[in-house]
């Protein structure tokens, strides 16, 4: 016990970043936020613990304590609801970010179906109002059916 009491006794500004230090690898290792918190609070506890303030090692347990939980509350409260939502990058929603892009024919058209060309890719593709475009025509994509696109003549 009295090893725990004197190194609570010698808590000063770096023991205290030091812990927050150890408090952010976990934080890196978990990815959940709470131990970001529980860091940031130990950073800010660093700062009563400077010599100049005199302040006792249980003030600072006790400082380190009441900023841990107001941190954790506020984190839980309006940081990690922001970051779950998060935005959408449409990474696997290829379809999604070709409605608008401009694809060029590859085949003449018969009855509103035909093939178009769309980056290094031949796609299947039908007109939106059902005219037959030749090759070389440049189409804008409207909608992604599946596997189908779905084009219409760029105005």
């Amino acid at each position: 016990m009295d090893i725990l009491i004197s190194f609570l006794e010698r808590l000063n500004l770096w023991a205290w970043w030091a812990i927050a230090g150890l408090l952010l690898i976990g934080e890196v290792l978990t990815g959940t936020t709470y131990f970001l918190w529980i860091a940031a609070a130990a950073f800010m506890t660093g700062f009563a613990a400077l010599e100049v303030l005199g302040v006792s090692w249980q003030l600072q347990l006790a400082l380190f304590t009441l900023m841990s939980m107001l941190s954790l509350w506020a984190g839980d409260r309006w940081v990690r609801p922001k970051l779950s939502q998060g935005v959408d990058s449409g990474l696997n929603a290829r379809g999604d970010r070709m409605i608008g892009q401009t694809v060029i024919t590859t085949s003449d058209f018969v009855a509103g179906r035909g093939r178009v060309s769309f980056g290094d890719t031949e796609w299947a593709a039908e007109t939106q109002d059902g005219q037959d475009p030749k090759v070389g025509s440049r189409m804008s994509v409207v909608e992604v059916k599946g596997v189908v696109l779905l084009v219409a003549t760029m105005s």
